[in-house]
């Protein structure tokens, strides 16, 4: 198997996850919402051909291993986030994944509002032609990126959790006079006018 996707999530843990919302919707309805996507684009991930790609679920925090497996059991790998921010954590699990031998590695966030198969596999077709493949996200950072062969420099320098991740990355690649493909801007569950049609909560007061 050539291809691998890590899956970026987190134990929904009241009060840990979606905390923007949750100023809105509360702790517990946040946790909820938030688990309730992770385990919908994992279904979408499970979706995809036999063969096609190696799932592997990059989990925090890292005390929560028993609980994730437990939560998000199936086929896949589990490998621990490692780092102090962001940038180390894509870094290191790339990492993980070149060294198990996979050709073409993608990370995806558990929390994007919108996926279709058609855009993953959109995203590792390209992988064939391009060095990096970018999915922009509509609060300025990305949901998806992949690689073909590691490439630190593009988690280096980055100010993450900020609007500006996805053009700062974006100049990192042209820097490096990197091939990119860009893939449809899709939407994080961050606020309470993207939660997902149907979800009903109570407003703080």
């Amino acid at each position: 198997m050539m291809n691998a996707l890590l899956y970026f999530v987190k134990y929904p843990e009241p009060g840990m996850v979606k905390t923007r919302l949750a100023k809105v919707v509360g702790d517990h309805h946040a946790a909820q919402v938030y688990r309730e996507l992770t385990e919908t684009n994992l279904g979408i991930l499970n979706s995809l051909p036999s063969g096609f790609v190696k799932v592997i679920i990059a989990f925090d925090p890292f005390k929560n291993e028993e609980a994730i497996r437990s939560w998000l059991p199936g086929p896949y790998e589990y490998v621990a986030q490692k780092g102090s921010e962001l940038g180390a954590r894509l870094q290191n699990a790339f990492q993980f994944a070149f060294e198990k031998g996979f050709k073409k590695v993608m990370a995806l966030g558990s929390d994007t509002l919108g996926l279709k198969p058609e855009v993953l596999h959109k995203a590792f077709d390209a992988l064939n032609d391009y060095d990096i493949v970018l999915g922009p996200a509509k609060d300025g950072g990305y949901y998806l990126i992949g690689l073909s062969q590691t490439q630190p420099s593009v988690f280096q320098g980055i100010p993450w959790s900020t609007a500006a991740v996805f053009e700062a990355t974006l100049a990192k690649v042209k820097g490096q006079r990197l091939s990119y493909f860009l893939l449809p801007e899709l939407e994080d569950l961050d606020e309470e006018h993207n939660l997902p049609g149907g979800y009903r909560y109570e407003i703080l007061t």
